[in-house]
């Protein structure tokens, strides 16, 4: 409520007139053809916009026109967004501009279609044409602006499992007149370096004005002629972009462009680990199936010492040939971790600890075989003392004989009749002798 009686002031006046204007008026849009534009030292704009019955000063302030896709010129026709107000020294009222775009700016899908269906007839789009991500990379890009949340979301996806990548930030403006340039200088110094084997293209979501620099047409003939492999991860989920169609992998947000690079790479313990289980069956399997064969030839020994000694160099063979095997295995197996060591890069502490185990199941292993070799050669050596315990020369040694009737050894006196001639076979030497009695 205003006194009736009070005087004001003029700047009284002016001051209850804007905050009536800023206060009773939303903010709003307002189409128009600009006339008098001014850039300021400043970086501000000033500019009036007018139609055929009436004019508008308009004021757009440095923080604001940075981030707009055009640069408006006298004689443009408009849409700008805004709040009313008065600029109080003078008295004048105007307009404070926050976004600006071309007038028929709702048909910016219209031209985003147009473009792409262009590109797409130059083959552009063609997934012959695209390049192969590589599986397990090291050196990895990220072309953004420096103090937007998707570095922060990048970096922060690569670094969480600690893996072994370096990342090479291109800092630049993602939005904006010169947004696009910027992009392809990016793009071009890292081609120039070949610092990287792989660049992530990206900036968080935005309306379709924000995003229109990642729809720029030199901008998508730069992603097609790069030697680099680039990923797109432009907005969320739901934004698309022409950087999306001919990049060489589209990402839906910028983290999962990150994960993308990293997905194989997590998986480097679980390759690991699987490897390491196969070793652990393939040397077991052919343990098991050497012992069942000395098993085997161990159950066919007879008594014969030249029938031992054939087996003593087929036991010796058999252990030659297991512990052949077994560093045959082990060999094969170090080349294929050392194979994934130098493509997956993993962390060399872990492969440190990996070769100590190895080395130490190769230890224990070849001591349990050497036991093993040990314990068999004692069954043989026992053996051999029971066949020469055994031996008839021997028992025949203690005064013992063998009785024959007709070259037939006979043990019971049934077995000759009275006055047959007997032969008796003795430690040293034979005897005839005729049955003169039976018992």
């Amino acid at each position: 409520m205003i006194d009736e009686e009070k005087i004001l002031k003029v700047s009284e006046v002016n001051r209850i007139v804007k905050n009536l204007l800023q206060t009773k008026i939303p903010k709003l849009w307002i189409s128009g053809e600009i006339s008098n534009f001014v850039e300021a030292s400043s970086g501000h704009w000033y500019f009036t916009l007018k139609d055929s019955n009436a004019q508008i000063r308009c004021t757009m302030f440095k923080g604001q026109n940075s981030s707009v896709t055009i640069k408006p010129k006298a004689g443009d026709s408009i849409e700008a967004f805004g709040s009313v107000s008065l600029y109080e020294p003078r008295g004048d009222y105007q307009i404070n501009i926050e976004k600006i775009r071309e007038a028929g700016a709702g048909n910016l899908f219209e031209k985003f279609l147009e473009l792409k269906m262009k590109l797409e007839k130059q083959g552009l789009f063609d997934e012959s044409r695209k390049k192969i991500l590589p599986e397990y990379p090291t050196r990895v890009g990220v072309i953004t602006s420096p103090s937007g949340a998707a570095l922060h979301d990048v970096i922060s996806t690569l670094y969480k499992n600690n893996s072994p990548i370096q990342t090479f930030i291109y800092p630049t403006a993602v939005q904006g007149l010169e947004a696009a340039k910027k992009i392809i200088k990016a793009i071009e110094i890292a081609n120039e370096r070949m610092d990287v084997q792989v660049l992530i293209l990206c900036r968080g979501g935005g309306s379709i004005e924000d995003l229109w620099s990642f729809n720029d047409e030199s901008l998508i003939y730069a992603i097609a002629h790069s030697k680099i492999p680039i990923i797109s991860g432009v907005g969320h989920e739901t934004d698309f972009t022409l950087t999306d169609f001919v990049s060489d992998f589209r990402a839906p947000t910028p983290t999962s462009a990150a994960t993308s690079i990293i997905e194989k790479t997590t998986k480097v313990e679980e390759y690991i680990a699987y490897y390491k289980e196969k070793l652990n069956k393939s040397i077991s399997f052919s343990l098991k199936n050497s012992f069942q064969k000395i098993d085997y030839l161990e159950k066919r020994l007879v008594s014969p010492t030249k029938k031992l000694e054939i087996l003593q160099k087929q036991l010796k063979t058999f252990s030659i040939n297991l512990e052949s095997k077994i560093s045959q295995l082990f060999s094969s197996h170090t080349k294929q971790l050392t194979f994934y060591k130098k493509i997956i890069t993993p962390p060399t502490s872990k492969l440190r600890d990996i070769s100590s185990q190895l080395c130490k199941h190769k230890k224990t292993l070849s001591l349990k075989i050497n036991k093993k070799i040990a314990a068999d050669q004692q069954k043989i050596n026992f053996c051999g003392e029971k066949l020469e315990i055994l031996n008839p020369n021997n028992i025949m040694a203690k005064g013992y004989s063998i009785v024959y009737n007709n070259d037939k050894i006979i043990s019971n006196s049934d077995e000759a009749n009275l006055n047959e001639t007997l032969l008796l076979r003795l430690h040293e030497g034979s005897i005839s002798a005729i049955v003169k009695a039976k018992k």
